[in-house]
C-alpha cells in the first residue's frame, strides 16, 4: 500500500521487474541443478546457463544501483525474458524435445507471459515462443510425424490458453490500476490530510496535504506515532471507546486540537476508518482543518448574544415605557369619564367622547405590547387554580352579548355536559383567549351569528382535553393570507386596521397562551362565508370535594381590556 497516499510510484515498477529478474536467476539455478545432478540423460552446456545467470544478475543489480526509469528498466527485463526463453527453447531442441525440458519451457513461458503488463506485449511474446518452438520442431529430424503433430498441437493450444489467461490478468490489472489512479487522484485533490497507520498508530504513508497542513517533511513523519501531532494524549477511556467504535462500526469521528511543526494549534475534525486486508488491519486518518468553521461559529455565537441582548433591551424598554405611559393615560381616560358626567353641550360631549375612545384605543395598544413583551421574555406564566369552566365561558358570553346584539348578531354558546365542572387551569388566561377570539368574530361579522362550542375531545383518568370552536358568518380570510394570522404586528389586510382597528398582536398572544396551556390553535375559513377558530387545552380534573369553598370563585376580568368592545 506504500505510495498510494503520497502519490509516489517511483519505486514500485522497478521493484516488480527486479523481482522478475531475480525469478529468472532462481529458475536457472533450479533447472541447472535439476538437469546436472538429479535427472539423468539430459545434455547441459554449462557456459550458456552461466551466461544467462550472469546477465540476469547484472540486470538485477542495475535496478538497485544508479538511477534508471521504470520504462528503460522494463525494456532490459523484457530483453532478458526473450533471451532466457530462447535459451530454454534451444535446450529443448538440443535435448530432442525431452519431456522434462519441454515442461521447463512451459513453466518459463507461463511465468514470463504473466509478467507483461499489457495484452500486446503478451501476444508478441507468446507468438515468438510459438513460432520459435515450431521452427526448431522442423529442424528436429529425429522426431517422427506423430510426435511432431503432437508437439505442434500442444504448443499452439498451450500458447492460446496462456494468452487467454494472461489477457484476463492484464484486464484485471488494468482495472486495478485505474482504481488506484482514481483513488490517487481523489486523494491528491483532497483538502483534508490523510494518514495511513498500523493499529499501533505508526504512520507509514500520508498525502501531500498532510505536509502542507502540519509543516513536516516526509522523513519526519514516516514510522512515527500519530500522537506526535496531538496536543494532548488520549485518555485510557477515549482509547477504549474509540477502539470499540472502530471494531463495531469501523468508523470513529471526533474533534480535537493538533499541533503543527512550529507548535501552532489547529482545531480539526479527525475521522478514523478501520481497513482489513487479510490478517492485517490498518487505520485511515482523515484530518479536516476546521479553523474557519470554529471562527464562523464564534462569530455566530457573538452575533446571537448581541441579538439576544438587543431583544432583551427592547423588551425591557417596551415594558418600562408601557407601564410609564399607562399611568398618565388612565388618568386621561378617567378625567374624560368624569368630564362626561358634567353639563356639556353637544360639541363638548363629542370632543370628550373622542378623547375617551382615543385613550381606550391607546390603552389597548399598550396592554398588547405588555403582553407581547412578556411573551418574548418568556415571562408569560400561568396561574393554575380550580376553575369553574361553565362560569368562565358564560362570563365571557354575557360580557360580549350586548355588543353582538347592538350589531344584530346572535351570540350562542354550548358546553358539553360530559365535561367535568372544575378543572385546574388559569381561568383568567382562558377568558382572555375566548374574549379575543369571540370579540374578533363579532368585529368581523356584519350579520348572522357567532357560535362557541366547548366539548370534551379526550379524557384519560383525571386528565381531560377540552376543545373550543368559535364559528362566525363574517367576511372570512383568504387562503393566501392564513400564514399572517398568528404573526406579531400583522393584519390580513392593511385596510382592516383602518376599518376595524387593532394592533395585530391579539391572535399571536392568544396562540402563545393556548400553547402554554398544552394546546394548539387552528383556523379554517371561506371568504364571504365565515371563519372557524378552534383550539384545545389540556387540564387536570378537580373534584369539588377537594376544593375549599373560598377557592371556588369565578376568575375576574380585572386585566381584560374592555376597550376592545366597540
Amino acid at each position: 500500500m506504500y505510495g498510494t497516499l503520497s502519490q509516489s510510484n517511483s519505486g514500485r515498477g522497478i521493484a516488480f521487474y527486479r523481482l522478475m529478474a531475480f525469478a529468472i536467476i532462481l529458475s536457472n539455478l533450479a533447472f541447472g541443478f535439476l538437469y546436472l545432478f538429479i535427472l539423468q540423460g539430459g545434455s547441459e552446456l554449462i557456459w550458456d546457463r552461466v551466461a544467462i545467470l550472469a546477465l540476469a544478475f547484472l540486470i538485477f543489480l542495475r535496478g538497485r544501483i544508479g538511477n534508471i526509469t521504470t520504462p528503460k528498466y522494463s525494456v532490459l527485463v523484457g530483453f532478458l525474458f526473450y533471451l532466457n526463453t530462447s535459451h530454454v527453447i534451444w535446450t529443448v531442441y538440443f535435448n530432442h524435445f525431452d519431456g522434462y525440458y519441454y515442461l521447463s519451457l512451459l513453466f518459463t513461458t507461463l511465468s514470463c507471459a504473466y509478467s507483461f503488463r499489457d495484452e500486446r506485449s503478451t501476444f508478441w511474446y507468446l507468438l515468438f515462443v510459438c513460432l520459435a518452438t515450431i521452427s526448431v520442431l522442423f529442424l528436429s529430424v529425429d522426431i517422427d510425424s506423430h510426435l511432431f503433430k503432437l508437439f505442434v498441437s500442444m504448443t499452439l493450444l498451450i500458447s492460446v490458453l496462456q494468452f487467454l489467461a494472461a489477457r484476463v490478468k492484464c484486464r484485471f490489472m488494468g482495472d486495478m490500476k485505474m482504481n488506484q489512479e482514481l483513488l490517487r487522484s481523489l486523494i491528491s485533490k483532497s483538502e483534508d490530510a490523510i494518514f495511513l497507520t498500523g493499529m499501533n498508530g505508526n504512520i507509514f504513508d500520508f498525502n501531500s496535504r498532510a505536509t502542507e497542513l502540519f509543516g513536516y517533511d516526509r522523513s519526519e513523519l514516516l514510522d512515527h506515532d500519530f500522537k506526535i501531532l496531538r496536543k494532548e494524549a488520549l485518555s485510557g477511556f477515549e482509547i477504549e471507546s474509540g477502539l470499540n467504535e472502530l471494531e463495531t462500526k469501523r468508523f470513529w469521528s471526533t474533534e480535537t486540537i493538533l499541533v503543527k511543526k512550529n507548535a501552532g494549534d489547529i482545531p480539526v475534525r479527525v475521522s478514523i476508518s478501520l481497513l482489513k486486508s487479510g490478517m492485517r488491519k490498518y487505520l485511515v486518518y482523515r484530518v479536516m482543518d476546521i479553523t474557519s468553521v470554529k471562527e464562523n461559529e464564534a462569530k455566530i455565537i457573538e452575533a446571537r448574544d448581541k441579538a439576544e441582548e438587543a431583544v432583551l433591551a427592547k423588551s425591557q424598554f417596551l415594558a418600562v415605557m408601557s407601564h410609564e405611559i399607562r399611568t398618565p393615560l388612565n388618568g386621561v381616560i378617567a378625567t374624560a369619564s368624569l368630564l362626561q358626567q358634567t353639563d356639556l353641550d353637544v360639541e363638548q360631549e363629542e370632543y370628550t367622547g373622542t378623547i375617551k375612545k382615543s385613550g381606550q384605543s391607546l390603552l389597548m395598544l399598550i396592554n398588547d405590547i405588555l403582553e407581547f413583551s412578556k411573551m418574548e421574555n418568556g415571562k408569560m406564566l400561568l396561574d393554575i387554580h380550580p376553575c369553574n369552566l361553565d362560569e368562565a365561558v358564560f362570563d365571557v358570553i354575557d360580557l360580549l352579548r350586548p355588543h353582538a346584539e347592538s350589531k344584530g348578531i346572535a351570540l350562542q354558546a354550548t358546553v358539553d355536559s360530559s365535561l367535568p365542572k372544575f378543572l385546574a387551569l388559569d381561568g383568567h388566561r382562558l377568558k382572555q383567549v375566548l374574549f379575543n377570539l369571540i370579540g374578533n368574530a363579532i368585529k368581523f361579522t356584519e350579520h348572522g351569528k357567532v357560535e362557541l362550542n366547548c366539548e370534551c375531545s379526550e379524557i384519560i383518568h383525571d386528565h381531560v382535553r377540552v376543545l373550543f370552536k368559535i364559528k362566525d358568518s363574517g367576511i372570512g380570510i383568504p387562503e393566501d393570507k392564513m400564514h399572517l394570522l398568528f404573526q406579531s404586528f400583522t393584519q390580513v389586510d392593511s385596510s382592516i386596521s383602518r376599518k376595524y382597528g387593532g394592533t395585530g398582536l391579539g391572535l399571536a398572544i392568544s396562540s402563545q397562551l393556548v400553547e402554554l396551556m398544552g394546546g394548539k390553535m387552528e383556523v379554517e375559513s371561506i371568504v364571504g362565508t365565515g371563519t372557524t377558530f378552534s383550539f384545545y387545552i389540556k387540564s387536570k380534573v378537580v373534584a369539588q370535594m377537594d376544593i375549599p369553598k373560598e377557592s371556588i370563585v369565578s376568575p375576574s376580568f380585572s386585566d381584560i381590556d374592555f376597550s376592545r368592545i366597540k
